[in-house]
């Protein structure tokens, strides 16, 4: 695992066909995890309306081979611009 940010945090971005799922954490693995998270009650919630799709539907374990994880790494108090701090 990771060391952490120290002052700061990660966000995990993934962009599928139809929404950017977006998780926060210490460091990645932290980060990947809540964004894993959120896609798996996401694909729950589809599921339940349309259980006819499970094997459409990726679970989370398989995301990574379907969509790719960006990370973008924040300081507390700090001014960024597209990523780059500026303060």
């Amino acid at each position: 695992m990771e060391a952490e940010t120290g002052s700061g945090f990660v966000v995990a971005e993934m962009n599928t066909h139809h929404f950017m799922f977006k998780g926060a954490g210490r460091n990645r693995e932290s980060a990947r995890v809540a964004l894993m998270n959120a896609w798996r009650v996401h694909r729950s919630a589809l599921l339940a309306r349309y259980p006819e799709r499970t094997d459409a539907i990726p679970d989370e374990t398989k995301m990574e081979q379907h969509f790719k994880i960006h990370y973008l790494e924040f300081e507390l108090d700090a001014g960024y611009r597209d990523g780059e701090r500026l303060v």
